[in-house]
């Protein structure tokens, strides 16, 4: 590509791993999706907010111990070429990002692993080692624009010179990066994205990243 790209920003579900939502995840993992599937369909139809309805699959989740969301997260893997990308990128002097609207605890566990240089994302509250039903909402699918301009200023990156990479629109949010579809999940994004790229392997980005 013409411009040199000194900051990637990934999303987290469906990109970097191939689970396509961590809280549909968990729900599964903690037999709270009867009650979870009701608040999705409320957001879904505009009933409720974004954060209305993180805070309702929250709640879902009051009094389950992080043993056990530690448990769950072991089992939740990489996307193919995951860890080749980020060690090409860092070797390549490129800062790396994690902004999701999904948790924190995968988002941070997979930066902390992934050594990348920032993460952003919806951090469940926890007390003495238990969830309290209780969360933190600092991102949500319309603000991860605000979220990228914000960290590309953290890096000294001007926005150009940034790359967003997902699987849905919300995650190619400013026309000035260098907007990376990988396996679109919807029509708008591949409208959106500069590049599209149909597979599941992560690494057939960095041709396209110039690293």
């Amino acid at each position: 590509m013409p411009r040199q790209i000194r900051l990637a920003v990934f999303d987290l579900d469906g990109t970097l791993t191939p689970v396509d939502s961590l809280w549909r995840y968990l729900h599964d993992a903690f037999g709270t999706w009867e009650t979870g599937r009701i608040s999705a369909q409320r957001y879904h139809n505009g009933e409720i907010s974004y954060t209305e309805w993180a805070e309702a699959d929250a709640r879902c989740w009051t009094g389950i111990s992080t043993v056990f969301l530690s448990e769950v997260l072991e089992t939740i893997p990489y996307r193919n070429g995951v860890k080749q990308v980020f060690n090409r990128l860092k070797g390549s002097c490129v800062k790396t990002a994690i902004v999701s609207a999904g948790l924190s605890v995968l988002a941070a566990k997979f930066a902390n692993e992934l050594e990348a240089d920032f993460v952003e994302a919806n951090e469940l509250e926890i007390n003495n080692g238990i969830l309290t039903g209780r969360i933190r909402v600092k991102v949500s699918v319309t603000e991860k624009g605000k979220v990228v301009r914000e960290i590309a200023a953290k890096a000294l990156v001007g926005i150009d010179k940034v790359a967003v990479i997902g699987d849905r629109a919300n995650d190619l949010p400013l026309d000035d990066c260098l907007k990376i579809a990988f396996g679109p999940k919807d029509e708008l994004a591949r409208e959106k994205a500069d590049v599209i790229i149909e597979d599941d392997d992560l690494s057939k980005i960095l041709p396209i990243l110039g690293v």
